[in-house]
């Protein structure tokens, strides 16, 4: 009697995990769309999401480039940063830095970057370049972002540069411009 009520005990417990298993195999699925809900990721990501970035940094003759990963943590989004630079290295290989690890809330309105890609949607076509300035990618999905000439390179940086101050206002080794200090 004790053995039968042991394996129906052990039968209930197997099936109620088994269920709860189900469960959350449900609930976990991502609908995020990058072309779509890039610039709404806050809130459209789930944990089964990431969004990785990468940005040429390269003007004339410096050359270093940025890869960013976001990620969804619950009610958080974490951004990952780290940085190559090329320029000054003699060893034209060199490792990629860990600049920054920052977790910020998904109701965060510092750090708009979404309004960048707002901004520059006027930037995802060209006829002329292989390659983007910026590239975002999440699974299959690919979205790049061209500039035409040096003067708009330039103003895409600063537009860059001053959006990704607000999340890493410490701005160490500079990797976000140089502030102008007028006197």
């Amino acid at each position: 009697m004790k053995s039968k009520i042991k394996i129906i005990f052990l039968t209930l417990i197997l099936a109620s995990c088994k269920q709860e298993t189900e469960n959350k195999t449900e609930f976990l699925k991502s609908d995020f769309n990058l072309k779509s809900d890039l610039t709404n990721f806050k809130n459209k990501m789930t944990e089964l999401d990431t969004i990785k970035v990468f940005f040429d940094h390269s003007v004339c003759t410096y050359e270093g480039y940025e890869r960013i990963e976001i990620t969804k943590i619950s009610d958080s989004i974490k951004v990952r940063t780290e940085f190559k630079e090329l320029t000054f290295n003699e060893n034209q290989n060199p490792d990629w830095d860990l600049v920054y690890e920052k977790k910020i809330s998904e109701t965060d309105t510092v750090w708009q970057f979404e309004k960048f890609i707002e901004r520059n949607s006027n930037r995802k076509t060209s006829d002329e370049k292989k390659r983007g300035i910026l590239i975002v990618q999440n699974k299959k999905d690919t979205i790049q972002f061209f500039t035409n000439g040096l003067v708009d390179l330039n103003h895409f940086l600063e537009d860059y540069y001053l959006t990704m101050r607000k999340i890493y206002p410490e701005n160490k080794n500079e990797i976000y411009g140089y502030e102008l200090v007028e006197e």
